[in-house]
């Protein structure tokens, strides 16, 4: 059974990697910033973040209870801060003599 343990254990991974609780009423909840997420001992609440934000403001909530989490679904990790941008050398370019 999901726990706040495995909640915490998720929310405190570096680097933090984003994902997505499947719910036994077949409703997911997609977790995108470790901020958004108050866990409790039973229940979590986790603010929905609006697919365009760019923030992590939210108005919308819902109330997870460990109880109902299936599975969890990790999401893909985009690349890490201060990264070469794709396409870019890795190695400096020699300069003909």
């Amino acid at each position: 059974m999901f726990t706040v343990d495995d909640l915490r254990n998720l929310l405190n991974a570096r680097p933090f990697v984003p994902f997505r609780l499947h719910l036994s009423e077949g409703n997911p909840i997609e977790v995108r910033s470790q901020e958004v997420v108050l866990p409790g001992r039973r229940f979590a609440i986790i603010g929905l973040l609006d697919p365009d934000a760019t923030d992590t403001a939210f108005d919308r909530w819902a109330v997870i209870w460990y109880l109902h989490v299936t599975r969890v679904e990790m999401l893909g990790m985009g690349p890490p801060p201060f990264s070469t941008p794709p396409g870019a050398a890795n190695t400096p370019t020699p300069t003909p003599i």
